[in-house]
């Protein structure tokens, strides 16, 4: 691995000189800083950064902590954070805590301080009582996208009006037998805030409601069609918890030969990319993942670290239609 004492010999300057035009501090010609920069790109020249960062006690790292990357939501909030640091000189430190792991997440944030992170972006996840006591020791700044984090900063959207507002899409487009599926009913944040507002609006319409419990994902989603069918007990519309659990709604309707939207309506949550990649096309709740995870680290960043709800909207595709009575 080159050294800048490699590039000073080559471009027959300094090592100090190699340093300040490395570190853009000046007190050199700009014949040098090209020469320099030249020398140091052909020698594929890096930066130990880790050396760096002992000296100064910190660093251009944000840590991005996330229960499961493997999403289809994570994505964009990963993807945006990323181009925000690469176009700003700065870099991403991401790690999986996994699902209420309390051990898992522990060993993620010993891993942000030890690396000295400018700040930490959690995506979904819930801390626990000894995590919240280890964030505050370890003083590390930190913004949460989607769930509350105590004492913490916050960016999401409001669940509750968002699933109302979806239960009242489907109700207005006729429809009155509708089932929320995959939706975990333990989760004390998102899970029950969304089945809060999904029942707020079916008893507001005078409405049974029913609720098939799961973890968001696609076999949650096809799980809840194949007992909802077992059961005798197909509704007129599904609102699924996530846009993976609509696929999956998708796929078992289809795989029974129902189809969606003439006979089985569709709603989804999230308006991930998923949403886009089946037939017919979700509709669904559009929370701005980009625009969360944007904020996210130009607050981190900026040290403008407050709480934030964003808007959402309904983007209709095609697995929700009028609701036509000869398909009951």
């Amino acid at each position: 691995m080159a050294t800048i004492k490699d590039i000073a010999r080559l471009a027959k300057v300094t090592p100090s000189t190699v340093s300040r035009v490395l570190n853009h501090s000046g007190g050199y010609s700009e014949k040098t800083r090209r020469r320099v920069e030249k020398i140091a790109d052909e020698l594929h020249y890096q930066k130990n950064e880790a050396a760096v960062n002992l000296v100064a006690q910190t660093s251009n790292l944000i840590g991005v902590i996330v229960t499961n990357a493997t999403t289809s939501f994570a994505a964009p909030i990963i993807d945006s954070i990323e181009d925000w640091a690469y176009q700003n000189g700065g870099r991403i430190l991401l790690a999986h805590c996994g699902l209420n792991d309390s051990k898992r997440l522990k060993a993620c944030l010993n891993l942000m301080a030890g690396r000295k992170v400018n700040g930490i972006i959690s995506v979904s996840v819930q801390f626990d009582e000894d995590n919240l006591k280890l964030l505050d020791q370890l003083q590390l700044p930190l913004i949460s996208l989607g769930v509350k984090v105590s004492n913490q900063p916050m960016i999401s959207i409001d669940n509750l009006k968002a699933t109302m507002a979806g239960t009242n899409y489907l109700i207005s487009h006729g429809y009155q037998r509708i089932a929320l599926v995959a939706v975990d009913t333990n989760d004390p944040q998102t899970g029950r805030t969304r089945c809060a507002g999904y029942q707020k609006a079916m008893e507001s319409a005078r409405l049974t409601p029913s609720i098939i419990p799961g973890d968001y994902s696609f076999a949650a989603g096809k799980q809840a069609v194949e007992l909802l069918l077992a059961k005798g007990e197909l509704p007129e519309a599904i609102f699924a918890a996530s846009d993976d659990a609509a696929a999956g709604v998708i796929y078992a309707a289809q795989e029974h030969g129902i189809k969606v939207p003439e006979q089985l309506a569709v709603l989804g949550f999230d308006n991930s990319s998923v949403a886009s990649m089946i037939y017919p096309g979700i509709t669904t709740i559009d929370q701005p993942f980009k625009q969360m995870g944007q904020l996210a680290i130009e607050h981190l960043t900026n040290q403008n670290v407050s709480s934030v709800e964003l808007p959402y909207q309904i983007k209709e595709r095609g697995s929700v239609a009028k609701y036509n009575s000869a398909q009951s």
